[in-house]
């Protein structure tokens, strides 16, 4: 809790001055702060040290606390951040904001159970605006007169996809150096840092010998400069069908959505995935 939410009634401090007999009023009322926060106070109730240094040890264990509590917020936090979930993890990007302080949100009023009434929702609305905000986002996915622009069509009409007795792999026409995010399973992800991709690059999106080779999944190449992500989704019609595989692709000045069937034949990557 924030500390002008602390009221310290003299019966505390009373009760306080019993245990430590020693301390001065400035003293047990550092102890009490701590007391009220929640927080272990017997590592600098001490004696011998100044209220002032009390003061400081109380305020870096509430920090500790703070940031602990984040991050089991964020563990289990499934809020979604439309078309940049395709990119990165939504618990990583919201985490390290928090815990590094940018892009305008902090965790130093991260509380217990955060989530249940909003407030990481609402760091996370702020957050993708902070990072789409100098973005147009082009979501054209269920308008079937329009298209990508030409040249990222094309790049899509490219991808390939090979299926073996194994396993299914997914390639595409591009050569870049790319940070690699894959998602797979129940909440499974990986990342793989300044990856030489070609257009022989293969990269595994379904195991038939895994756990998790009837489920969703996604992959995408990051850039500075130009991120491209593919990634398998409940259909949005409102009969039971095949999945949808959508295509998101972001440079310096949007971000494009589309639904990948307009350029590729997506059943390799949908079959077996129901909605």
């Amino acid at each position: 809790m924030k500390e002008k939410e602390i009221k310290i009634e003299q019966a505390d401090l009373d009760r306080l001055g019993g245990i430590y007999p020693d301390m001065s009023e400035a003293q047990l009322m550092e102890i009490a702060k701590g007391e009220a926060m929640g927080i272990d106070f017997s590592s600098y109730a001490d004696k011998t040290i100044t209220s002032e240094e009390m003061a400081e040890k109380r305020e870096a264990l509430l920090d500790l606390r703070h940031k602990a509590i984040t991050a089991f917020e964020c563990r289990y936090f499934y809020g979604a951040m439309k078309y940049l979930d395709m990119f990165a993890s939504t618990r990583e990007m919201l985490f390290e904001s928090l815990i590094l302080e940018k892009n305008g949100i902090s965790y130093k009023d991260i509380e217990r159970w955060a989530s249940s009434d909003g407030q990481l929702q609402g760091k996370m609305t702020k957050l993708y605006d902070a990072l789409t905000g100098d973005k147009l986002i082009c979501d054209i996915f269920e308008d079937g007169a329009k298209k990508l622009p030409a040249e990222y069509a094309e790049i899509v009409k490219g991808i390939k996809v090979e299926e073996t007795p194994f396993a299914t792999a997914v390639s595409f026409p591009l050569t870049m150096t790319a940070d690699v995010y894959k998602t797979f399973g129940k909440g499974a992800f990986d990342t793989n840092e300044k990856v030489n991709v070609t257009p022989e690059t293969r990269f595994i999106i379904k195991n038939k010998l895994a756990s998790y080779s009837d489920t969703y999944f996604s992959i995408a190449l990051n850039s500075p400069d130009f991120s491209i992500a593919i990634a398998t989704q409940p259909n949005r019609s409102a009969t039971k069908s095949d999945a949808d595989l959508a295509i998101a692709i972001m440079d310096k000045t949007h971000v494009w959505y589309d639904n990948a069937s307009k350029y590729i034949d997506v059943t390799p990557f949908t079959k077996g995935l129901r909605s």
